[in-house]
């Protein structure tokens, strides 16, 4: 990354904050890190400022971060929010999801973990950590049932697979476009061609459909 980012960490936990703060500022392109300590809070700053990424608690006083998220990104469709939970909050994964966060992480994460997270959400990718795939994973075995999942499937074009295969693998338009060598626009048609026919709205909820449909499995996401 050229540019410093900025980050916004939204928890009610003061000294969480000030640990997350001292650890991310060892990694030279992140640049100002601000705080909230509830959903609130964070919604008023984003009146000012627009921040790179947000990292985003669940159970807050005041406003939680499910509610803030939904209204964040009802107002900035484009905000890149990170969830940071405790194996607690598995209840609240789902809502997260379809909320449109683009990442999703434990609070004990490693610096490797929290680098590789801000990196490649940046950049328009996703990441969720290997705990949290391996939620997904019980969930959807849970729940899949093959055959009606397959006559749900809607006709993808070879050109819509191959970009959504591409997208599950965490590539953002960019990249995509350099390896089946076409622009990032019209890789972004394609997107929009994707999302109306799954009826997702963000490239996490396509990821998701791809995964209950039996389209992706949770191998082939990235690590």
């Amino acid at each position: 990354m050229e540019d410093k980012i900025t980050i916004l960490i939204v928890d009610d936990h003061q000294i969480f904050r000030d640990g997350l703060k001292q650890l991310l500022s060892h990694l030279s392109y992140v640049g100002e890190i601000v705080e909230a300590s509830n959903g609130k809070e964070m919604l008023k700053i984003l009146d000012s400022l627009y921040p790179d990424i947000i990292l985003m608690d669940i159970d807050m006083p005041i406003m939680g971060g499910i509610e803030a998220t939904q209204k964040a990104l009802l107002k900035f469709p484009d905000l890149k929010i990170i969830v940071l939970t405790t194996f607690h909050d598995e209840e609240y994964l789902d809502q997260m999801l379809l909320a449109g966060v683009a990442g999703y992480m434990l609070k004990r994460s490693t610096m490797l973990e929290f680098d590789t997270a801000l990196k490649k959400v940046h950049s328009g990718g996703n990441f969720f950590s290997d705990e949290i795939v391996s939620i997904l994973t019980r969930n959807l075995n849970k729940t899949r049932n093959a055959a009606s999942l397959l006559s749900s499937v809607p006709q993808f074009t070879a050109r819509e697979s191959e970009i959504l295969s591409l997208i599950c693998k965490g590539l953002n338009n960019e990249q995509i476009g350099e390896i089946i060598h076409v622009s990032s626009k019209t890789v972004e048609k394609h997107k929009s061609s994707l999302f109306q026919k799954t009826e997702t709205k963000n490239t996490v909820n396509l990821i998701i459909f791809a995964l209950k449909s039996g389209l992706i499995q949770i191998d082939d996401l990235p690590e």
